[in-house]
């Protein structure tokens, strides 16, 4: 395996280490978000220990991730970086439509505290779940990258979370914002980014 390959093994497996636990994290939190409010912020130290659990089973599985690899080539090269690219882009895009506090959830768990509307500016003009759609086009990215076979599970596993969880998110949504979400909703698609803004 040459140096390069090593690194982009090292690089993809921070991720996962990072953001794989993610969607698993917002499973827990939406459907039951009334009861995590009586904790407010607090709610939010669930994650240690779900990080720390992933951070262990990636490790343990470390070795079966890499097991075994597809077949790779300059255009899946290309495309994997440029997912990735994408994905960067619109995670530097969302976060200065959202800031710090709302990406790490704490208007979710505290919505009196950190109070605010629906967000219709930049890329949320043109699709809803930017943050997940950035998450699913990067871990397809790595997973190209790396040809990693176990890879494109977590790939592939990721996906359907967050196909699971932006749902279970705009529930809570509509809770809290009524029509005015729901008039959002009717006009911004959920992942597919449409080519013209809304109004």
């Amino acid at each position: 395996m040459s140096p390069l390959e090593r690194s982009l093994d090292v690089l993809a497996f921070a991720y996962a280490l990072l953001f794989f636990p993610a969607p698993i994290f917002w499973l827990i939190i939406h459907p039951a978000i009334h009861f995590w409010r009586r904790f407010g912020n607090r709610s939010l130290w669930i994650a240690l220990p779900l990080w720390l659990i992933n951070a262990a089973a990636l490790g343990v599985l470390a070795p079966r991730i890499y097991a075994h690899r597809l077949p790779r080539n300059g255009f899946s090269a290309l495309l994997g970086a440029a997912l990735i690219a994408a994905g960067i882009a619109i995670g530097r895009h969302v976060h200065r439509a959202f800031g710090l506090k709302r990406l790490g959830g704490l208007p979710e768990v505290n919505p009196d505290r950190y109070a605010g509307g629906v967000v219709k500016s930049g890329l949320y003009g043109r699709v809803r779940h930017p943050r997940y759609l950035e998450y699913m086009l990067s871990f397809v990215g790595w997973a190209l990258l790396t040809g990693a076979l176990g890879f494109f599970v977590l790939a592939t596993v990721s996906i359907a979370l967050y196909l699971i969880v932006a749902p279970l998110e705009e529930r809570e949504l509509r809770e809290h914002y009524g029509d005015e979400y729901e008039s959002y909703a009717r006009e911004v698609p959920r992942f597919i980014p449409r080519l013209r803004r809304t109004a």
